[in-house]
């Protein structure tokens, strides 16, 4: 009865331990920082996030073209035509190109060129 115990400890433990290094794995992957971003997009009623300073940043993939769209129209950008993953905009005498990236099966990456608009939301980052 004892030996019974001893390995079914035994095994709940290594699988604990195998859980803890496939979680240590995927945040070794994707970053802690895409980590946290994932989580606030998840948690929070934001839907697009900034990633770095050079113009990248992560949305939720559902209905992103139309949030992307919706968030350039309220920067006063007009959408002028998607080419593939790409979208064209025009302000004034100005030109902002989008790229979009499915980044997983929940979230986008939007790349906007020589980072000239900012399309995270603006509520608390």
């Amino acid at each position: 009865m004892k030996k019974k115990w001893k390995i079914i400890l035994f095994s709940f433990s290594g699988v604990i331990i195998l859980l803890v290094i496939l979680g240590a794995t995927y945040i070794n992957n994707v970053g802690y920082n895409n980590v946290k971003l994932m989580y606030k997009l998840n948690t929070t009623e934001v839907s697009i996030v900034q990633m770095d300073e050079e113009g990248q940043y992560l949305g939720l993939r559902m209905n992103s073209n139309q949030i992307l769209k919706d968030r350039m129209e309220r920067e006063g950008w007009q959408f002028k035509q998607q080419e593939g993953a790409a979208f064209f905009f025009k302000k004034d005498n100005k030109e902002a190109i989008i790229s979009t990236e499915i980044w997983n099966s929940n979230f986008v990456l939007y790349r906007v060129d020589n980072n000239v608009v900012n399309i995270a939301d603006n509520q608390v980052q």
